[in-house]
């Protein structure tokens, strides 16, 4: 069988609808390089089955690709030349023995030729209902599939009745990918390339350390490539996206503060930003507790901020041959960003353990020790429901080798109960918690969450009782 790294609920999900007699199409859909076709061909290589990657093209050309993957799997002797020989090929297949058919990217096969659909109907109806076979539909293009699925003016409306979107993976699966690393590297590989399975069969190593030396650092290698493809595969204008996500990573969070620092006009930024979230390159921080209401963004996407916020600055010419002395150069950069990687992975923990009606962040100014006012934040806000009651979750997250302190507590405590006096409170914490805070957490209430909670290897604490 295709070797398949973790996906255990999407392929279930996938051989119950194979399994189900009451359904024959099924539509996948996901966002590109997610991992729907290892996804598929793992699942096909363990049935009787025609895999077919679609391509763009006249009829003649998409047909012979298809024809090469039928061969594949079956001798055929003759060569069809048009959609309607196609199937009736597949369909003699089926005819022989029950058949799962799977048309991967099947949007560029349905725009390149317009009849696609429709003899697909006729396909499904007749010789795959009439064999007992079944048919996924799958593609990048979402809007596309969602179509086919949604509208009833489509000829394969009603044909797909079962449906799965393929998501990024989880964290404890991509872990998978890494088995060599420790728990932190574990995260900081999640942190940074997210669950895309591609980019961690890409970027792989025995450490953290070393995937950043041998792909960031190595001596002559174009970096910046891999982040302005990253923009250039979803976005066309290319510099002026940019512009304003280094202007983020310099700090500039608002519109007015990237309008300033880039140049661009209000009107053309906010669509530049737009179109940015639209593909999870940015997002925006979601004002909590009485947080002033006009966006703050960020960038969402961990490799595009890694390279802007750490390495865009680099002079190659002025930096130490030896690639261990670089990574020294930059590790201070390195570890300030994963720590505001860690806010969205905790983020994350809470969303994927609580019932989270809502989440983001509270900003403010408090006056310092000197009488100065300093703006100060919390980290995670959210309202979360827990054993019939509404909670208000103040929480503070730490990625450092350090333990987190009492103080640390004590900063949150005074911060949160200022803004709501039952607010539960919550510590994340990568490098532990030093004895004293140990000592006085159960009775304040407070929830410590360490690695062994952040890695899923025990359940998630209750939030009420402090655990």
């Amino acid at each position: 069988m295709v070797r398949l790294i973790g996906r255990d609920r999407e392929v279930q999900e996938l051989e119950a609808f194979v399994s189900d007699p009451t359904v024959r199409g099924c539509a996948v859909y996901g966002v590109r390089q997610v991992g729907k076709t290892t996804l598929l061909r793992h699942v096909a290589s363990g049935h009787r089955s025609v895999y077919i990657q679609a391509v763009k093209g006249s009829e003649e050309t998409i047909v012979e690709r298809a024809m090469s993957y039928v061969r594949e799997s079956f001798t055929v002797q003759d060569g069809p030349k048009t959609l309607s020989g196609l199937l009736d090929t597949i369909g003699v297949i089926c005819s022989e023995a029950p058949t799962l058919v799977i048309i991967d990217e099947y949007p560029y096969m349905s725009k390149s030729l317009k009849h696609a659909d429709s003899m697909l109907q006729g396909f499904i109806d007749g010789p795959l209902a009439e064999t007992g076979s079944k048919i996924i539909l799958c593609g990048s293009q979402m809007s596309s599939m969602l179509d086919i699925v949604k509208d009833d003016a489509n000829p394969l409306y009603n044909r797909l009745r079962w449906s799965m979107e393929v998501r990024e993976m989880s964290f404890v699966d991509t872990c998978l990918f890494h088995p060599e690393m420790d728990d932190l590297d574990q995260m900081r590989m999640y942190m940074v390339f997210g669950g895309m399975p591609l980019n961690h069969i890409d970027f792989s190593g025995p450490s953290f350390r070393e995937v950043i030396q041998r792909r960031f650092l190595s001596p002559g290698l174009p970096l910046s490539n891999i982040a302005r493809a990253r923009i250039g595969s979803e976005l066309a204008d290319v510099d002026a996206c940019e512009s304003i996500i280094r202007a983020i990573a310099a700090g500039r969070t608002s519109l007015k503060e990237i309008t300033q620092h880039t140049g661009i006009n209000t009107s053309t930024c906010s669509k530049h930003i737009a179109r940015m979230e639209g593909v999870g390159i940015i997002g925006r921080y979601h004002p909590m507790a009485g947080a002033p209401e006009r966006p703050r963004y960020r960038i969402e996407d961990g490799l595009v901020g890694l390279w802007y916020t750490v390495f865009d600055d680099l002079d190659e010419f002025s930096m130490p041959v030896d690639v261990g002395k670089r990574y020294e150069l930059v590790e201070s950069g390195i570890n300030t960003y994963l720590g505001h990687l860690f806010e969205k992975f905790c983020a994350g923990y809470m969303t994927r353990h609580y019932a989270c009606d809502e989440m983001g962040s509270w900003w403010g100014v408090e006056v310092d020790e000197d009488g100065d006012r300093v703006g100060v934040d919390i980290d995670i806000v959210a309202k979360v429901r827990e054993s019939g009651r509404r909670l208000s979750v103040y929480a503070e997250c730490r990625f450092r080798n350090r333990m987190m302190k009492k103080t640390d507590l004590d900063r949150l405590e005074r911060r949160a109960t200022a803004l709501d006096d039952r607010a539960n409170l919550v510590l994340f914490s990568s490098g532990g918690f030093e004895r004293q805070l140990l000592a006085v957490a159960p009775a304040r209430g407070v929830v410590l969450i360490g690695v062994d909670e952040l890695m899923e290897r025990v359940p998630a604490p209750r939030l009420l009782g402090g655990g």
